[in-house]
């Protein structure tokens, strides 16, 4: 009986009866509205959610890049109880998967939001290369969506800046709110800093935990600038190359001179009947200078290594170097404890470095295992 509830609800949104998560205005159309007038209205809308006896959990991420375009990905999740409802939700999550459904977050809201955005401020945005993903995972209901906005950034005499891509102008924000049950995470660009912003950051993001409401663009505002020269991890080799240089000079010299100091000798005959030995004792004394200081330069750089600060590094390098740091596998649960993030952030974060071959995923009884690709070829 119960999986029929569930089902029921999800038809029921499949109607289009459903509920905003983060404003008090639905997404779709009333009948007497256009599209983008009730999608924006007086009030922001960012999602609808489902019926499932309990309101889902939405992690959005919004991933910025060095081009001004952004990643988005936003995930809402669902716990599910018994088998009856997972049966129902991964039905579910293929009508999902084939845009059958008008449940949760709608690209096509964000092609009209951008729309609006791109005449405020004068750039040409779009929203491309959509995904959707739906799928159980520990006993738990994901549904993903994932696309590209171009033009999201900003730039700036200093560098780039976030902010006005929020408003559709008139001092009208579409996010005006983040509920308890959401979290907003934005990464930093890549090759870029954080300059100023009002937002807490963590591990290099701008991170915002519901409930929080936004009354300006002022307070959605961050400001990067462009990050001088090469990073602290190329330091010491341009040290070691450096060195290497000046060790390479200096033989030189020697070796020239040690060449020129027989010609300087008293007995023409006698010179030339030692000057065998004395190039083949010259040459061993020089030669260890350079020897000794490539080791010492190459425990300097290990040294470096194991003092990483975690601020400088993103999350994906966080969990690459936690697996590292733990034989190279770890269960999620444990990556959740070491971090401190959300289950939603990890899984969405693991799930992600899977697509692209970075981590790899081994399911064992409710848990999911963890390792670093390397470690399964090894044992393969």
């Amino acid at each position: 009986m119960r999986s029929a509830a569930v089902i029921v609800a999800l038809l029921a949104l499949v109607a289009g009866v459903a509920t905003p998560i983060a404003a008090a205005q639905s997404l779709g159309p009333a009948p007497h509205e256009s599209g983008t007038a009730a999608a924006l209205g007086n009030r922001a809308v960012l999602a609808q959610q489902s019926e499932i006896e309990q309101t889902p959990t939405t992690e959005i991420i919004i991933e910025l890049r060095d081009d001004r375009a952004a990643e988005w990905h936003i995930e809402m999740r669902y716990t599910l109880e018994t088998d009856n409802d997972t049966a129902a939700f991964e039905q579910f999550a293929g009508d999902f998967e084939r845009g059958e459904t008008d449940v949760g977050f709608d690209e096509a809201l964000f092609e009209r939001i951008s729309t609006d955005v791109s005449d405020h401020t004068g750039r040409q945005m779009s929203i491309e290369n959509t995904t959707r993903r739906g799928f159980v995972e520990n006993e738990t209901g994901v549904l993903v969506l994932s696309f590209t906005w171009t033009n999201f950034l900003e730039q700036t005499d200093d560098g780039l800046r976030l902010g006005d891509a929020f408003s559709t102008g008139r001092d009208q924000l579409w996010l005006t709110s983040v509920r308890s049950n959401q979290n907003l995470t934005i990464r930093t660009p890549p090759r870029y800093a954080v300059n100023s912003t009002n937002i807490p950051l963590e591990n290099n993001s701008v991170v915002v935990e519901g409930p929080r409401t936004f009354e300006s663009v002022d307070e959605l505002r961050v400001s990067y600038r462009p990050t001088a020269g090469p990073g602290p991890t190329q330091l010491p080799w341009d040290l070691i190359i450096g060195g290497l240089a000046a060790v390479a000079l200096v033989g030189i010299a020697v070796v020239a001179f040690t060449r020129r100091r027989p010609t300087d000798g008293d007995g023409g005959a006698v010179s030339s009947d030692e000057e065998p030995p004395q190039s083949g004792a010259v040459e061993p004394t020089h030669e260890p200078s350079p020897v000794p200081e490539q080791p010492a330069d190459e425990d300097e750089r290990n040294g470096s290594d194991d003092e990483v600060d975690l601020e400088l590094l993103s999350d994906e390098e966080r969990v690459e170097l936690l697996l590292e740091q733990n034989g190279g596998r770890m269960k999620q649960a444990n990556i959740v404890k070491e971090t401190g993030w959300s289950d939603a952030k990890v899984s969405q974060l693991l799930s992600a470095m899977a697509d692209n071959g970075r981590v790899e995923k081994l399911r064992l009884g409710r848990e999911n295992l963890i390792s670093l690709p390397d470690e399964d070829d090894l044992e393969e």
